[in-house]
């Protein structure tokens, strides 16, 4: 906080000045990511040619025919088990609620507010996967003999975002309705982002599931690429989360003539707003409980607008933050941000003093000129 209103406050202070404008701002978080969203965009504009065979499910870049000759050998069938995946925390519930609920990040955290504040899921802010021995409870009583308790040992002062009861979304409502719980202001949304956590939650306490997997080799005119799929799955952890393998036809061996549907597209799209919270966990800027915030600030300071479910900076967006980069770069940089962030953890362990660290990012500011 202290950070924020030293950096923060005082490089919006310059925006300001500049563009005689007081609705702009900077910030150790929003401006790197600002910074992606620009270069995404600006990726997204560089084409390349795909060939689509939709009948069998292909796609090879670089292929540009629109009839071809292919040749399908399968070099590989196996039969693996795979392991449910952990329990949502607050970065992979928001990818979730934007790409299956087309919720946006600061809608999908108010909802989870809500159920949280009905006491319908656990605190919704947090990076841990790990599960209570009560969560486990939760998943036994309704999975039966599907259960198969996992811990998900990670760090973290909270457990996973999870439901409180056993209760699939169907008999909540029902149980809503009758007045034998109280929850208040409830809507679809807060019912289908209920449903997707108690899904998730539950296909990670199940036995694993089965998959059967094909590896093919695939020579299409001279063009050679290995395509492997799943094509069957079945278990109580995919009837619960359908999302986690995504099963395809088998492909026929031999050879045959293909009609090819050549497609000119971007070879990266601009992010979605759940790409942007993924990126923002794996590359270590931002908090739980800031992503959402992070990206809300984006569209509220109007820079960056949505289109089809992309991204896109503005004009005033661009020219933020080349000034930004351009006369404060060190300031507003990637690294700085994941550094100040580990310096943070490095005072929450004891392992760095809290007025050691203030020092040192006083020094900082003194130096903005």
């Amino acid at each position: 906080r202290i950070e924020d209103r030293w950096i923060g406050f005082e490089l919006s202070q310059r925006l300001w000045r500049r563009f005689n404008d007081t609705n702009l701002s900077a910030g150790r978080a929003q401006t790197p990511v600002l910074g992606w969203v620009i270069k995404r965009a600006d990726e997204s504009r560089s084409t390349v040619k795909v060939g689509v065979i939709e009948g069998l499910d292909l796609r090879i870049e670089g292929f540009d025919r629109p009839k071809a000759t292919i040749v399908i050998k399968k070099l590989e069938e196996r039969e693996e088990e795979r392991t449910p995946l952990p329990p949502y925390t607050t970065d992979s519930m928001l990818r979730d609620a934007n790409s299956i609920l087309r919720l946006s990040a600061k809608e999908a955290m108010q909802i989870a507010q809500a159920l949280f504040e009905n006491g319908l899921i656990t605190y919704h802010r947090t990076d841990s996967t790990r599960v209570s021995d009560v969560g486990r409870r939760v998943a036994k009583e309704f999975l039966g003999e599907d259960f198969q308790g996992r811990e998900w040992r990670a760090e973290g002062a909270h457990e996973c975002i999870r439901p409180t009861r056993p209760l699939p979304k169907e008999v909540l409502q029902r149980l809503i309705h009758e007045g034998v719980i109280q929850a208040e202001e409830l809507t679809w949304k807060h019912f289908a982002l209920y449903d997707l956590v108690f899904r998730r939650f539950m296909a990670s306490q199940c036995k694993p599931y089965r998959v059967k997997v094909e590896r093919y080799l695939v020579e299409i005119d001279g063009y050679s690429l290995e395509e492997e799929r799943v094509v069957e799955a079945e278990g109580r952890a995919l009837e619960l989360y359908k999302w986690a393998t995504r099963v395809r036809p088998a492909l026929p061996e031999g050879m045959r003539e293909v009609d090819v549907k050549v497609l000119t597209l971007p070879k990266a799209l601009p992010y979605t707003q759940s790409e942007i919270v993924q990126t923002m966990k794996e590359r270590g800027i931002g908090r739980p409980s800031t992503y959402a915030t992070i990206v809300d600030k984006l569209f509220l300071r109007r820079y960056v607008l949505e289109r089809r479910g992309r991204v896109l900076p503005t004009p005033r967006g661009r020219m933020v933050y080349s000034f930004l980069w351009r006369n404060y770069g060190k300031y507003v940089s990637e690294e700085r941000t994941r550094m100040l962030e580990q310096k943070m953890d490095a005072i929450e362990r004891g392992e760095l003093g809290l007025q050691e660290a203030l020092k040192e990012l006083y020094n900082e500011i003194r130096t903005v000129h």
